[in-house]
């Protein structure tokens, strides 16, 4: 991965301090959870001393990856994730300004550029791959990680080379109802995130501007079938450009393969591509991903590598729940939930990886599982996005929270349903999914094409009640791999198909979904008993007050009480924070603390 920081003065003729860029050249080692000697370091400073732009990458210093800043004339540039094509760097180093040619661009990326009158940062369609910014001491701060640029700030601020972390607790309410965050904001005081498709401007003398570019317009509904396929042509040339990367590296691409529809697309579009890759699954050995991983990876002729989850005596065994928010809130700087499992650090390895990831982009977003599309029904949903689990948190939160509601509501106005898809896209997406992915980006040479920058712009250019419908992705795959079109999937059938007509009657039942056991569908994360409770029950009640200015105490101790609990996220979401606010994720993770089992229920 790629971590960079640009700063630059508020006001001409001012300098950047030497303690500055020590205490940033120190934040690194708080902000990702790497050790400092794997890393490769660049920096380039205006002449003046007004400006910087620092970067740090641990990838090979050989093809295909880049150097962590590359100079053209007085401009410096760096870039996190990857660019569609070569020649990309140049051209955004020479533009004239950043974000006039990103849309054209392909790739998952952020971008800083530094000159001598400041600098400017753009996240493309998704940021999945963010920008944070923040002021402090006169400097103006953007980089890739939100703990960086927070603590880059509060040195400059406070003069201290080491300062201590200081938490935005009322944003931390959307945490404690999803585990990820439904706005800008972060765990940090001061520190936003950049928009999608928008380009941050920091200028010395001139206040600081965010310019977004413009989504694309959605085209009407194809009217029968032959349209249908012409409409499609774009977002699968898309696709297949945003395979061809893998095609940089001497070894085949790892692709992450399950039963469901997305990761299947990956594989349809390396198969047409002519990407080498293999399959690779874990789970139960008859659970439906692994049957069905195996199944997909035959019908395309490549290998598909099975990992079975660890059991013991009738249970899985797993690391120790304070020991997984610990190494989540280190990864994912508090903005994702131990509910979710990230990689941990481990020597980087240039194996290509990919996975189905984000491949709701296509399929319309929070859509997908709305059953209810009148404006009611819509409504609910973002009463649930925005103020789920109102009676865990106080009335100042439920009030800090309606303010978001209500911006969407008045949204839906004007845009109906297409809300849900653009809300999943600016924050299932660009925040939830930032975290993960930038985990992956730390080990491996990893990349995701349904967050490729033209992919989604493809996808958004197709009418949401269509993408909805699936039939632009079955249309894609059955293009790319026929040989795929009767393997069934693990849980719901193409929305397009789920009707009994006689004319797709043959297909579904080909298509039947394989039946799995009780313990192939376990998720021991939902379904804990007394030992995991206790747990839980310890480390959120007796941890930081702060927790409770936004908790009412009551709620949450009935909720802990509950076993098996009723929704079990939450206690996921609270140990992350409680974890996050008491600062132990800043001290070595607790290696001594013993696995634990959790029992597997009968078949």
């Amino acid at each position: 991965m790629r971590a960079c920081l640009a700063v630059t003065v508020r006001q001409p003729k001012e300098q950047i301090t030497h303690a500055v860029l020590v205490a940033a050249r120190r934040a690194i080692a708080e902000a990702v959870p790497a050790p400092a000697d794997g890393w490769r370091t660049a920096e380039w400073i205006s002449p003046d001393r007004g400006t910087a732009l620092l970067a740090w990458s641990n990838e090979p210093c050989e093809a295909p990856f880049p150097e962590p800043i590359l100079t053209s004339g007085d401009r410096a540039l760096s870039y996190c994730g990857y660019l569609g094509d070569k020649g990309d760097a140049d051209l955004l180093l020479g533009a004239d300004a950043l974000g006039d040619d990103l849309d054209d661009i392909g790739g998952c990326f952020s971008v800083f550029r530094a000159g001598p009158d400041g600098f400017e940062a753009a996240t493309s369609i998704t940021r999945a791959c963010p920008v944070y910014h923040a002021e402090g001491g006169g400097l103006r701060f953007a980089a890739s990680r939100a703990l960086l640029a927070h603590l880059a700030a509060r040195a400059a601020a406070t003069g201290l080379s080491r300062p201590a972390p200081v938490y935005d607790l009322m944003a931390l309410q959307s945490m404690v109802r999803h585990g990820f965050f439904v706005s800008d904001e972060t765990p940090f005081e001061g520190v936003q995130a950049v928009p999608n498709a928008a380009t941050l401007v920091a200028r010395r003398g001139r206040a600081v501007a965010v310019a977004s570019r413009p989504l694309p317009e959605q085209g009407t509904e194809p009217r029968g079938r032959k349209e249908a396929r012409e409409r499609v042509e774009p977002l699968a040339e898309a696709l297949l450009a945003a395979v061809e990367p893998f095609k940089r590296h001497a070894r085949p691409m790892r692709l992450a393969l399950s039963g469901g529809r997305d990761s299947r697309l990956i594989a349809a579009a390396c198969h047409a591509a002519g990407v080498p890759f293999f399959g690779a699954t874990h789970g139960l050995a008859d659970s439906p991903d692994v049957v069905l991983a195996q199944r997909v990876a035959e019908a395309l002729g490549v290998e598909c590598q099975v990992t079975v989850d660890r059991q013991k005596s009738g249970a899985v065994v797993v690391r120790h729940p304070l020991r997984r928010a610990h190494a989540l809130v280190r990864m994912c700087e508090g903005m994702n939930s131990a509910y979710e499992g990230v990689n941990r650090w481990a020597a980087y390895d240039a194996e290509p990886r990919s996975s189905g990831s984000g491949g709701e982009r296509l399929r319309g977003g929070f859509l997908t599982d709305q059953p209810d599309l009148t404006r009611d029904g819509v409504h609910r949903r973002l009463r649930t996005i925005f103020l789920a689990q109102r009676e865990f948190l106080s009335e100042d939160a439920n009030a800090y929270a309606e303010r978001y509601y209500d911006q969407w509501a008045a949204r839906y106005e004007r845009d109906g349903i297409d809300v849900l898809d653009k809300l999943h896209m600016f924050f299932k997406t660009g925040r939830w999914l930032a975290g993960s992915h930038t985990a992956t980006l730390m080990n491996w040479a990893y990349y995701h094409p349904f967050l490729d920058n033209r992919v989604v712009r493809a996808a958004l250019a197709l009418p949401v009640r269509w993408r909805l419908s699936e039939e632009p992705v079955a249309l894609v795959m059955g293009t790319f791999a026929p040989q795929l079109r009767d393997v069934p999937f693990d849980g719901r059938r193409w929305r397009f198909e789920r009707a009994r007509s006689l004319r797709n009657w043959r297909g579904r039942r080909r298509r039947a979904t394989p039946p799995s056991t009780g313990a192939a569908g376990f998720n021991w994360r939902k379904s804990y008993g007394p030992e995991l409770a206790g747990v839980f029950r310890e480390h959120i009640l007796d941890g930081p007050p702060e927790l409770f200015s936004i908790l009412d105490r009551s709620a949450v101790e009935r909720r802990l009480a509950e076993v098996p609990p009723r929704r079990p996220g939450q206690s996921w979401n609270l140990l992350t924070l409680s974890v996050l606010l008491s600062g132990a994720w800043r001290e070595p993770e607790p290696v001594d603390l013993p696995d634990v089992e959790v029992p597997i229920p009968a078949s």
